[in-house]
């Protein structure tokens, strides 16, 4: 009836709400703890070299740049818990992917970045969600190169879907772990250890999911890996 659905709506709601909070708690400790700490360092005043208080300051920057992206990626997660759905309109992927990868190669300069066989494709998504999961599935193949190493992105029709694809020439992905990596929180064997959240691939598979497309990933013949997402073209 009206009342146990009622009541049902806001079971979920709450677990949502509880998750988040547990989400947030676990991802912000520790680069609150690194601010906090070389906060305490700065306000010593002249005990501290400017060396050191250039070093402390440096952190800070960096640890509340990743705090920004771990909230963005907790407030996805949260609106994906509490059962939201992107609002999908029409999009040409060519450009976004042009932007990305032009941003990602002046950000990272130590890696190339290419662009691979683009096809104009129109799909039925969200922008701000298409960037958000070009920029995880980036991110991802820089973490796990060498500097000097490559990311190439391709996009290719094939029948009614594009495919959209994100190769790296790092360490690969362990079999066991193809799967699991789009798990929330979770992380590959200690060799691709690194300061991630363990949250981006976990995203990338929900916005993917409410574009009623797949993603999986594969490693390639030669080093490194490829993510492919599958996309149904725009009728």
């Amino acid at each position: 009836d009206q009342v146990e659905a009622a009541n049902q709506q806001l079971m979920v709601a709450l677990e949502a709400q509880r998750r988040f909070v547990a989400d947030a708690s676990h991802e912000l400790r520790t680069p609150l703890t690194t601010v906090r700490g070389n906060a305490d360092l700065l306000v010593q005043g002249p005990t501290v070299t400017e060396e050191v208080r250039a070093a402390a300051a440096r952190d800070i920057a960096s640890e509340s740049e990743r705090m920004s992206r771990l909230v963005e990626r907790l407030l996805t997660l949260a609106q994906a818990d509490a059962g939201q759905h992107l609002e999908l309109s029409r999009l040409a992927l060519r450009p976004l992917i042009d932007s990305v990868c032009r941003q990602a190669q002046a950000a990272h300069d130590d890696r190339r970045f290419h662009n691979v066989g683009l096809t104009d494709a129109t799909i039925l998504g969200d922008t701000d969600a298409i960037i958000q999961l070009l920029w995880i599935l980036v991110d991802n193949g820089v973490k796990f190169t060498k500097p000097g190493g490559s990311v190439e992105v391709g996009l290719r029709q094939h029948d009614s879907t594009v495919l959209l694809t994100v190769a790296d020439d790092g360490i690969g992905i362990a079999a066991d772990d193809q799967e699991r990596i789009f798990q929330r929180f979770y992380q590959a064997d200690p060799a691709r250890a690194n300061n991630g959240a363990g949250l981006g691939l976990a995203i990338a598979r929900w916005i993917v999911e409410e574009i009623h497309g797949t993603i999986s990933v594969r490693n390639n013949r030669g080093p490194g890996c490829t993510f492919t997402v599958t996309l149904p073209l725009a009728g």
